[in-house]
């Protein structure tokens, strides 16, 4: 009797292994494909955080220099340089605006192209998209916000300085930063090639920045005679 109970207990797992296993089986394919939509949506959000993190890295450089300038129009004292300061400004405020219309028309929100101290970023989405976005947006306030702490330091050290001296320091700074935006306008121009409209923005601004090191250059020159 005892052998008939075993036989049968061994004979019922039997068919509940058999049946799990085909109900396991029956369920794969659903299975991956929502694991392939999970991918292809994490993917997605990656790549749309990588460009908001582009844009405010930009927009801070953008608003690095209108801040710099803004400065050299009160502080400096050779009216070349004051008239150079006017011109830097001007051009990254339409640099920013420019910058800002494009994002308006992307629904992406970097708070740093509204004159904000912080930048801060925003999708819609969910699941996988939503997944990738937040992982790949981990650091990029605290990041944006470090520069702008540094750029507040280099305004704050700037500003103590007077006359030739801080002339001399405000092109040195400028002449740097020009450098940096140039980096950062070949970085977009290699991720984004194939967006002709972006493309065409980051060339305009490229114009503007490669015209003031030219200036900047021809400044210094002056000033060491």
């Amino acid at each position: 009797m005892g052998n008939t109970n075993w036989k049968a207990r061994a004979l019922t797992a039997a068919v509940m292994a058999g049946l799990m296993g085909f109900a396991a089986h029956a369920e794969d394919p659903m299975t991956k494909q929502d694991k392939e939509m999970q991918k292809q949506g994490k993917a997605v959000g990656e790549a749309a955080a990588k460009r908001v993190n582009y844009v405010g890295k930009l927009a801070v450089f953008n608003s690095r220099q209108i801040k710099l300038a803004t400065l050299a129009e009160e502080q400096a004292t050779d009216p070349q340089v004051k008239q150079f300061a006017t011109q830097l400004r001007q051009d990254h405020e339409k640099s920013q605006e420019a910058l800002r219309t494009w994002a308006q028309g992307q629904k992406m929100q970097i708070s740093e192209l509204s004159e904000s101290d912080m930048p801060s970023t925003g999708t819609g989405g969910s699941g996988g998209v939503q997944q990738g976005y937040d992982e790949k947006m981990k650091d990029t306030s605290e990041k944006l916000g470090k520069s702008i702490d540094k750029t507040n330091e280099e305004l704050a050290k700037l500003r103590a300085k007077q006359g030739p001296e801080f002339d001399k320091a405000f092109l040195s700074r400028i002449a740097d930063d020009q450098k940096m935006g140039k980096d950062i306008l070949k970085e977009g121009r290699k991720d984004y090639k194939n967006d002709a409209t972006f493309l065409a923005l980051l060339s305009q601004t490229e114009g503007v920045v490669n015209s003031h090191e030219m200036q900047v250059k021809d400044l210094e020159k002056q000033m060491k005679k």
